[in-house]
């Protein structure tokens, strides 16, 4: 038999074309199936740590009106009010970060509450930053993980960190109600003195 036919016979011939088929698809198949769980991975520390954010700043907003108060619930003690606990009456004016707005953030004692507030989480890799932005103050909360992978990996998803930005406004419906009613009743004595006022410059003239 020559050499030229014993080609030919294996080109013809079958057995063995599935063992190696497979031995060319399963390293791709293998890859991909590894590359899908790495996805899989990096999608699951997004979202866990997008929650964990959300989380935080949502708690951290709610009880943003008493440094003393838990995270998770807002309670606090009743010898843990704001005008015990050193928060003071007048802590959204002197202890909230407004007065750095106008370059008197250190005239004031009591200053850095905010700080106070903000050291309150434990356990998570988060900064926690506020922003009094007067109408509408809110908390930003960022989470920054590193991905357990390995570097070739992390080479090919170009990403070895993962970060995790959520911010929660602070509402506080009751100071809003007594705001509101001061204001109006400001207005209301306002309108009352400017008639007095009126009445009695009619009158000398």
């Amino acid at each position: 038999m020559s050499y030229r036919k014993m080609i030919d016979d294996l080109k013809r011939e079958e057995k063995g074309s599935f063992t190696i088929e497979a031995t060319m698809l399963f390293p791709i198949l293998l890859i991909l199936v590894l590359c899908f769980i790495f996805f899989s991975l990096v999608i699951y520390e997004k979202v866990t740590s997008q929650y964990q954010a959300n989380a935080i700043a949502s708690a951290m907003a709610y009880s943003w009106n008493n440094s003393s108060a838990d995270v998770s619930t807002g309670e606090f003690s009743m010898t843990e009010h704001t005008t015990m606990n050193g928060d003071g009456l007048y802590w959204r004016l002197t202890g909230n970060n407004f007065l750095d707005k106008f370059g008197l953030g250190g005239i004031v004692p009591g200053n850095d509450l905010v700080s106070a507030k903000t050291s309150r989480i434990n356990g998570y890799d988060a900064t926690i930053e506020f922003h009094n932005n007067f109408l509408i103050p809110e908390v930003e909360v960022k989470i920054s993980r590193s991905l357990a992978l390995p570097a070739s990996v992390a080479n090919i998803f170009g990403i070895s960190e993962i970060e995790a930005v959520a911010s929660h406004p602070i509402s506080e419906p009751a100071e809003v109600i007594r705001t509101t009613d001061f204001a109006i009743y400001g207005t209301e004595k306002l309108m009352e003195y400017a008639q007095h006022i009126q009445k009695f410059i009619s009158k000398g003239k």
